[in-house]
């Protein structure tokens, strides 16, 4: 063990010891009077979660690795997107390269050490697997209107039973507010911040004799960003984002609604790393680029009595992006031909929840969708018209029995029209002891398709690309020490055949040129977690989370590019103070060990032989709040409090070299009033 090992090891064991007095401390308050002690288990209660089974359960007692991003949190720490709020969540890899959050936004999402994460909004797939430029995701940049947002519930855990052929990963469901149930009400806030950062958002929710209305409006720009050395990088944005949701409720056993978005956005950001552009900016390569981006939902809900109940959600996404390459910054010496990135997504999903007596809760559904490439131009490189369906049926039954033992087991059967049908079973065995200990075990099976870029660019792609297949397991414990603390352990282990990536050194069979996608053999990873969470009164709460990742090639089943871009080790600790009309936070993160070389097919790990100090650093975050009446609240954010030079990725570890910077320190003050 080396000697930053043996310092990463000792700080988890600080971290713990330290830890345990307050555990002590808080069981020796818990009969210090009736009042304090119904307030702490007030506190002690846990979130609703549905993402682990699609049913709403607990959270303790979900089986699952799972956090929650609270509505009450993305008040008191003003997250202005949810990549920011990720960041924030144990063992989330979500890169933020630029202010503006459009720079290669959409790649960074990884959950467990792999970035196949499926992203929902209230239960329907929100990802768009048509092009490069999205790498299967919903594009991060257009979920910043976080007034419609109640929670968001991170699933870190295969779950491509429940979920679908990507979720090797993971699930990210961004659960929507429920106007139906809330008081008329409009809300006006603004945000100014360094580096330009304006922010403008409006929204109004209520309901009337069965109709409801939630319209969410927001305008955002920001300017060039400054990193932690004080060098000034070009990432310029303005942009619009505005959600219309409108419904009809019929009693308590019918609901209907519409949803539908608009993001449009013009950018300006660096093609490259950064560092070229700043020693030669003359000459140095930018991207122009305008967004214009829809989508539509329709959502109906029916019960049946208090047994039964059924979700049917269709959908259309259009994605439209269009690129100009610029070697001068505001010249006219574009490239040839644009970067064009047009494609379009329709489906239908449908759920049918079933309780069979007092001890099966069914699940049942199906979805249907179809990927479109409408038209993709990257540098010359066109392929237009290709599509590739999914069709899929799945059925789970969480089996309650004994005493507080509870079996969750699962089949999917998937069908993709270019790589045929898979078979997806799960299995998961928890139990629960009166309420303070739940530990679980799993068994899942996943299967990922490359997207179409991958398959059919005539730059980059291949089609004889084969599926990823594999299997994972995982294993955890929640424990509640006492009213106040709670902690957890989580383990997974997940074995990937036949992965794919992009080679910098293969022929591309189309184009012939140097570059393109491959299959690269096996991979493996494993990695835990460690989370605990305590209050520790008068108005203190403390968090503290340990994450583990370790990702390899198997040697001897050909050289590999395992995905350099996760931590070995990270830490997110928080600490929030509340009291009267003022609260406030102080977040920290950390990332330790992480590769920094993106050279292309070779047989490297993010272990720490492989990282530089700028991969290993700590990063502090401070917010605070002040509503002076009930209706008006005033804000404040620091964002790298101690200005820190830090890279989340780079093709080089030279920051004189190819290499994206972090923005530096950043402030941002705002108000918000309500009527």
């Amino acid at each position: 063990m080396n000697r930053q090992q043996k310092r990463h090891w000792m700080a988890i064991c600080l971290s713990l010891f330290t830890a345990c007095p307050l555990t002590v401390e808080a069981a020796g308050n818990e009969s210090s009077g009736g009042g304090q002690t119904e307030a702490i288990e007030e506190y002690a209660l846990d979130d609703i979660v549905v993402t682990a089974t699609r049913t709403p359960v607990e959270a303790f007692k979900a089986n699952a690795n799972i956090n929650v991003v609270t509505r009450d949190m993305i008040e008191k720490r003003h997250y202005t997107s949810v990549q920011e709020a990720l960041r924030d969540v144990p063992g989330v890899s979500v890169p933020i390269y630029g202010n503006s959050g459009e720079t290669y936004s959409a790649n960074g999402l990884m959950l467990n050490g792999t970035d196949h994460v499926v992203v929902l909004i209230d239960g329907v797939r929100a990802n768009i697997n048509g092009s490069s430029s999205t790498y299967g995701k919903m594009p991060m940049a257009e979920l910043s209107n976080m007034a419609s947002i109640e929670r968001i519930e991170v699933l870190k855990s295969s779950a491509s039973t429940l979920y679908g052929a990507d979720a090797a990963g993971g699930v990210i469901n961004i659960i929507t507010r429920d106007p139906a149930k809330a008081k008329m009400r409009t809300t006006l806030s603004a945000l100014w911040g360094s580096f330009g950062k304006e922010q403008y958002n409006l929204s109004h929710r209520g309901s009337k004799d069965g109709f409801y209305w939630d319209i969410s409006l927001q305008k955002k720009s920001t300017d060039n960003f400054k990193d932690g050395w004080g060098r000034e990088i070009a990432d310029q944005l303005n942009s619009t984002n505005n959600t219309y949701k409108i419904g009809k409720r019929f009693g308590d056993m019918a609901d209907v609604n519409v949803v539908y978005q608009t993001y449009t956005s013009n950018y300006l950001r660096p093609t490259g790393g950064w560092s070229d552009l700043v020693r030669d900016k003359q000459w140095g390569q930018y991207n122009t680029g305008e967004k214009n981006n829809t989508k539509l939902m329709v959502n109906y809900r029916q019960k049946f009595g208090d047994q039964a109940e059924n979700h049917l959600s269709i959908f259309r996404y259009q994605h439209r992006q269009d690129e100009l390459a610029w070697q001068r910054k505001h010249t006219v010496r574009a490239y040839t031909a644009p970067a064009i990135y047009h494609y379009s997504t329709i489906g239908l999903s449908d759920q049918f929840n079933f309780r069979l007596g007092e001890r099966h809760q069914l699940v049942a559904g199906g979805e249907w969708y179809r990927d479109k490439t409408d038209e993709y131009n990257y540098a010359g490189t066109i392929f237009t018209g290709k599509d590739i369906t999914t069709a899929a049926l799945y059925l789970n039954d969480t089996f309650t029995f004994g005493d507080d033992w509870e079996l969750s087991y699962g089949l999917r059967y998937n069908h993709n029209s270019r790589f045929g049908s898979a078979w997806l079973p799960s299995v998961t065995l928890g139990h629960t002891v009166k309420e303070r200990l739940n530990y679980f075990v799993g068994y899942k099976r996943f299967f990922i398709a490359p997207y179409m870029s991958q398959l059919f660019s005539p730059r980059y792609g291949d089609p004889d690309l084969r599926a990823s297949t594999g299997t994972a397991v995982e294993a955890g414990v929640n424990y509640r020490f006492n009213p106040r603390t709670v902690g957890s352990m989580k383990l997974f282990r997940r074995w990937t055949k036949d992965a794919f990536g992009y080679d910098a050194g293969k022929i591309a069979p189309i184009s012939g040129q140097t570059g393109a996608y491959a299959n690269y053999g096996e991979e493996n990873a494993r990695g835990f977690d460690l989370q605990m969470k305590t209050y520790l009164g008068d108005g203190w709460t403390a968090s503290a989370a340990y994450t583990y990742t370790y990702v390899e090639a198997v040697p001897g089943t050909g050289a590999a590019a395992v995905n350099e871009r996760v931590p070995r080790s990270a830490w997110n600790i928080g600490i929030d103070y509340e009291k009267g009309k003022f609260n406030g936070n102080l977040t920290a993160r950390a990332s330790i060990a992480k590769s920094g070389s993106r050279s292309g097919k070779q047989a490297i790990s993010n272990t720490s032989a492989g990282a530089a100090d700028y991969h290993t650093f700590w990063v502090f975050d401070v917010g605070m709040n002040y509503r002076p009446i009930e209706n008006v609240n005033f804000f404040f954010k620091c964002n790298n409090l101690f200005n820190r030079l830090y890279t989340e990725q780079s093709y080089e570890l030279d920051p004189n070299k190819a290499w994206y910077s972090a923005p530096g320190r950043r402030f941002e003050v705002g108000v918000e009033y309500s009527f």
